[in-house]
C-alpha cells in the first residue's frame, strides 16, 4: 500500500484536505483530515505544495517528444507512454490519421501489441482512428488521396486488426455509407466521433441519431456556425448526447470560442485533448511529418508551408493551465474536463478519471510552476522527484540539423 497526504486533492465529491490511500493498482480510500493511526507504518508521501489530481486522459494523440504513433512498434509506443507520464497523461489513445488501408491495419496490430505488453508510462487505453472515412473538403493536414468513402468491410478488416484495441472511429457523418457505418461501429462497442465533415445542422443531427456521441476538435475542420445553417459546430455543441473535444492550446480554437462551447455544452460535456504530433515538444524547425514538410516556430506552434495548422504541439497539461489560468475556468471543471470527461466518452467512466475508493490509482501531482512531481499509473509509480526530464525520442531530428 501507498499514502499519499495533500491540502488540495481535488476528489470525485470535490476538494479534500486528507489523503489517498493506494493499495495495489486500486484507490482504497479518500478521506478528508489526518492519516489515522493504523496507516500510519504506510509508506507515504507529503504533497504540501501540490495538486492532487487524477491522471489526465488524452483521447487524441498522434506522438509526442519525437515518438510517432504511425509507424511504430512497440518499443516506440512505450516511449511515447513514458514521455506523457512526464507531463501528467496517465492514460491515452494512440490516434492514426487517414493513411492507407493496410497501413492503418500494421498500427492497429502495433497498438494492440502494445497494450498486451508491460510499461512503465501512461496505459494505452486503445487505438483511435482518425480516418480515412473523411471528408476531403475538410481535410485539415491529412492527405487527401487517403481518405476513402465510408465501408462497413474495410472497418471490420481495421477491428479484426486491432483485435478489439479500436476503441474510437473519427468519420465524417455525411458520406455516403456513413450512417451504415456508424451503427455498425457503435454495435462493435466502438466511440464514434464526427470528424473532418463538411455536414449541415441536420445532415450532423442524423449522424447524431445513428450514433455518434464525439465531436473530433470541435470547430477545426468541420462546417462553422451560421445564424441560417448552424451547422457540425451548432449541432454538436448544442445537443447532449454530444462530447465536445477541443484543442487549448488558444491557437486552434480562440479563447472566447472555447467560452462559447464551455456556455453552450457546459463543462460536463467537453473533453480537453492535444491532438499532439510527434513533433510536440521539440525544438523550432523543419520536420517531416506524414511525409509533408512541417515547420515549429518559436512559439512551439507547427503548421504546414502553406500555413495550414498541422496538429498541436502543446500537451494536455499546457490546456490544463490555459483552462485555469487565462481562461479562468474552476480548477474542479478542468481537472473533469481532462480527466472524468474523456473516461466518459470512451466508456471507462466506472474505472478511470476520477478519485474515488475502487477506481484505478491514476493520479497525479502537481507541483509549483505546473510542473508533474509523481505520476502514478494503475498503482504504479511511473515518475516522482528527483527522476529525470521525460525523455525524447533521439532519432528525432529537424532536416536542417
Amino acid at each position: 500500500m501507498m499514502l499519499f497526504t495533500c491540502s488540495r486533492i481535488h476528489a470525485e465529491g470535490g476538494l479534500v484536505d486528507g489523503y489517498v490511500l493506494v493499495d495495489g493498482r486500486r484507490i482504497a480510500a479518500v478521506e478528508a483530515g489526518p492519516v489515522p493511526a493504523e496507516l500510519q507504518g504506510v509508506d507515504r508521501v507529503d504533497l504540501p505544495d501540490c495538486d492532487l489530481i487524477p491522471g489526465m486522459i488524452d483521447l487524441h494523440i498522434h506522438g509526442a517528444g519525437g515518438w510517432p504513433v504511425e509507424g511504430a512498434d512497440v518499443g516506440l509506443l512505450q516511449g511515447l507512454g513514458r514521455f506523457l507520464a512526464g507531463f501528467g497523461v496517465t492514460g491515452f489513445l494512440p490516434s492514426a490519421s487517414a493513411r492507407p488501408l493496410e497501413e492503418l491495419e500494421e498500427v492497429a496490430r502495433q497498438v494492440r501489441a502494445a497494450t498486451e505488453a508491460e510499461y512503465d508510462g501512461a496505459a494505452i487505453l486503445g487505438l483511435h482512428l482518425e480516418g480515412p472515412f473523411l471528408n476531403p473538403k475538410r481535410p485539415g493536414a491529412m492527405h487527401i488521396h487517403n481518405l476513402r468513402t465510408p465501408s462497413v468491410a474495410e472497418a471490420e478488416r481495421l477491428l479484426a486488426a486491432g483485435g478489439g484495441t479500436v476503441r474510437r472511429v473519427s468519420l465524417a457523418p455525411e458520406l455516403p455509407g456513413a450512417p451504415e457505418l456508424i451503427r455498425y461501429l457503435v454495435a462493435q462497442g466502438v466511440t464514434v466521433a464526427g470528424a473532418h465533415t463538411d455536414a449541415t445542422y441536420a445532415e450532423t443531427v442524423a449522424g447524431i441519431e445513428a450514433g455518434v456521441s464525439l465531436a473530433t476538435h470541435t470547430y477545426n475542420a468541420m462546417r462553422g456556425l451560421h445564424h441560417r445553417e448552424p451547422g457540425a459546430v451548432g449541432a454538436y455543441l448544442t445537443d447532449d448526447r454530444v462530447t465536445c473535444e477541443i484543442i487549448c492550446d488558444l491557437l486552434h480554437v480562440h479563447p472566447a470560442a472555447v467560452r462559447i462551447a464551455l456556455r453552450a455544452a457546459g463543462p460536463d460535456r467537453v473533453a480537453l485533448i492535444s491532438d499532439a504530433i510527434p513533433a510536440a515538444g521539440l525544438k523550432p524547425g523543419h520536420y517531416l511529418l506524414w511525409g509533408r514538410d512541417l515547420y515549429i516556430d518559436e512559439q512551439g506552434y507547427s503548421k504546414l508551408a502553406d500555413g495550414t495548422i498541422a496538429g498541436s504541439t502543446k500537451l494536455m497539461l499546457h490546456g490544463l493551465r490555459n483552462l485555469v489560468e487565462v481562461l479562468g475556468v474552476p480548477w474542479a471543471e478542468a481537472v473533469r474536463m481532462a480527466s472524468l470527461i474523456p473516461a466518459r466518452a470512451i466508456g471507462l467512466a466506472d474505472r478511470k478519471g476520477s478519485l474515488a475508493p475502487g477506481k484505478d490509482a491514476d493520479l497525479v501531482a502537481i507541483g509549483p510552476g505546473w510542473q508533474v512531481a509523481w505520476c502514478v499509473v494503475e498503482g504504479r509509480v511511473v515518475r516522482r522527484p528527483g527522476d529525470p526530464p521525460p525523455a525524447y525520442n533521439p532519432e528525432a531530428k529537424a532536416i536542417d540539423e
